[in-house]
């Protein structure tokens, strides 16, 4: 009897039929350990179900291109080449041997033979793929493209706002001149974000992207500019966190004058990017649309370089009629885990605020190494700037944990000892550690007493000040970020006596992020907490519960009850973007593969304000650093177009 799911038995005899069908050009990716290949090569072959009078190698080749563009979506890309690199496309959903047919169909589809331009169309068709020159996309994926560039073209077309000159001088001159003085890089980033329909800042840690972000505010205030009309934002919880201690901060050492009394009494709270656009998980709807447009004047988003094409197609979308965007970021990190690489795109066509110099590096030594080996990485070089800042080291007894390290061994060799020092110094070193993850916390009357408030703090603050960074999470891989946050868990006090995370106990004291958004408890994506024993005065006695940071306190959820919640001890580095660290590890895999880029390495150096760690061989190094991420996406180019 067929089991029921979503896909349907037509999946089922889909499978079955391939097993015996000899020669299938999807064979292999069908029964690949990738489900997302699966997928692909199953999505693919439903497409090709839409051409029924194409002979059968012809609906294999237009199964193989679909499953291409899938693929390529699901590795970050909005579309996929039809040159000589269409061998690599097809090859990586097990589909190479269908090449030649795969050329034939194209030129069919080039003529407009009706048999395939069902399937197989040129832009403006409705049709599943789409052939815009050089390139194959998913019609979706097309559509989705060409809407938001034409968005963002008409949103920087606008006129720049009707600033008065003497207002906007006196604006620039009360924050300019701090605390802290501006340099001349965010001066200018300022004022463009001040009359710009679209702003764009980008820059790499240190270089003061929040200082910005708060003079602007302060700027606003001075232009009279209320504060129930600006919204901040962010991708994840964790981010707009750090952004909204960051505003508080800077409000309380900078905001005078009666401008901006209103603005340091009650800032504007920065928020999820998908709670600002209304995201109902419900319904799976958004409720800020073209048709119901956010009321702010002026939105502000952080972190911009993790947003995908779907969510910035939303905000834009949403965006009021007359509002001003600022987007900030850093254009060489990581982009997106969805496709598209927007903020990129968006700074190299249409020019952003650079910010050049940082600001940590005056009176560090450690930080002054750290961004010289993340600009090398940067520049894809392992030069005499990078030998230079990365010292090392042959062993784990000889690391420092200062600066910049390299250990030259695969994780294998390295795994128990470096585990061991790093719990011994990075985890455990906490005066009291056993005890204070071992104790009971009490909730009265809602909240921790202050006693109570301040060892979850420290306890919190020492977690988030130190990670093990992964490029992979899989805990199948030794390097993965589950494997060696279970084997981290297990050297808790009480490990035995817990709930189970999957092989390996969550034990009091460990470090936790939940991983998607729940409105009705106020975690968001990305929030990161720690696990404890607490006795909420219900009843049911001491439970181990999680602890997030709320306003100047903390919140409790039971651990039960939180089914997205996961270590993190180590984390791969893309859920790290957002973060800040004292002390960064990062793990490479013990073989290549197409994950290690240089903006993966330089997004977990950027990370870190102390000490970089890498453990990896040298050769597997040389290698990351020289290979960047390859997404292909029509944004820029549609962009530089005046057609798009």
């Amino acid at each position: 009897m067929s089991t029921l799911t979503p896909t349907g038995t037509a999946r089922e005899r889909f499978e079955a039929r391939s097993e015996g069908a000899s020669g299938s050009s999807l064979d292999g990716a069908l029964h690949a350990d990738d489900p997302d290949v699966r997928d692909a090569a199953y999505l693919g072959w439903e497409i090709a179900r839409c051409a029924p009078a194409l002979p059968r190698p012809e609906r294999r080749a237009v199964a193989a291109l679909a499953a291409a563009t899938v693929a390529a979506a699901r590795a970050g890309s909005t579309r996929v080449p039809t040159d000589r690199r269409l061998a690599a496309a097809l090859a990586a959903v097990g589909a190479e041997s269908v090449l030649p047919d795969v050329r034939a169909l194209l030129e069919r589809a080039a003529i407009g033979d009706p048999a395939v331009t069902c399937v197989l169309g040129r832009p403006g068709d409705r049709t599943p793929l789409v052939v815009e020159g050089a390139w194959l996309y998913a019609g979706r994926m097309r559509v989705l493209e060409v809407r938001f560039s034409e968005r963002a073209r008409d949103l920087v077309a606008r006129s720049r706002a009707d600033q008065d000159a003497r207002g906007l001088g006196r604006a620039l001159k009360a924050v300019v001149e701090g605390p802290p003085v501006l340099t001349d890089e965010q001066r200018r980033a300022v004022r463009e974000a001040l009359t710009a329909p679209l702003a764009l800042v980008t820059g790499g840690p240190g270089t003061g992207k929040t200082t910005i972000v708060v003079a602007l505010l302060r700027a606003l205030a001075w232009t009279g500019v209320r504060v129930e009309d600006i919204a901040i934002a962010a991708p994840t919880g964790k981010a707009a966190q750090r952004l909204t201690e960051a505003i508080r901060r800077g409000l309380a050492a900078a905001a005078r004058g009666l401008d901006e009394a209103a603005l340091a009494a009650s800032p504007p709270e920065p928020q999820t990017l998908h709670r600002l656009l209304g995201w109902s998980p419900s319904t799976g709807r958004f409720a800020r649309h073209e048709n119901d447009r956010l009321p702010h004047k002026v939105v502000v988003v952080d972190e911009a370089s993790m947003i995908d094409l779907g969510a910035m197609d939303r905000l834009l979308r949403a965006l009021g009629k007359e509002a001003r965007l600022v987007l900030l970021g850093d254009a060489d990190q990581l982009p997106s885990v969805e496709a598209g690489a927007v903020f990129r795109d968006l700074c190299a066509s249409l020019g952003a605020a650079r910010l050049t110099a940082n600001l940590r590096v005056a009176s560090d030594p450690s930080a002054r190494r750290i961004v010289a080996a993340a600009a090398a990485v940067n520049a894809g070089a392992m030069d005499a700037s990078f030998a230079a800042a990365v010292t090392r080291r042959r062993s784990v007894q000889d690391l420092s944990f200062e600066g910049v390290e390299h250990l030259d061994a695969p994780w294998s060799d390295v795994r128990d000892a470096l585990l061991e020092r790093w719990w011994r110094e990075r985890v455990a070193s906490l005066p009291d550690f056993a005890s204070r993850v071992s104790r009971t916390f009490h909730v009265r009357d809602g909240a921790f007493d202050e006693a109570e408030t301040a060892e979850l703090h420290a306890l919190h603050d020492h977690h988030a000040g130190a990670r093990i960074l992964c490029a992979t999470r899989s805990g199948y891989l030794p390097t993965g970020a589950e494997a060696i946050d279970d084997a981290l868990l297990a050297r808790l006090p009480g490990a035995a006596r817990a709930r189970r995370w999957r092989s390996v106990p969550l034990a009091p004291g460990a470090p936790v992020l939940f991983e998607r958004n729940d409105y009705e408890r106020r975690l968001f994506n990305g929030d990161q907490g720690v696990a404890v024993r607490v006795d909420a005065g219900d009843g049911h006695g001491p439970r181990l519960s999680a602890v997030f940071p709320r306003d100047a306190g903390f919140a409790a959820f039971p651990v039960d009850t939180l089914p997205d919640l996961a270590p993190a001890f180590a984390m791969t580095v893309h859920k790290a973007q957002g973060s800040e660290l004292d002390h960064v590890a990062l793990v490479l895999p013990e073989a290549d593969m197409p994950l290690l880029t240089r903006e993966l390495l330089y997004t977990a150096m950027t990370r870190a304000r102390r000490s970089v760690l890498v453990v990896g061989s040298l050769d597997l190094l040389a290698r990351t650093v020289s290979r960047g991420v390859d997404r292909h996406s029509g944004v820029a180019d549609r962009l530089r177009s005046p057609r798009g």
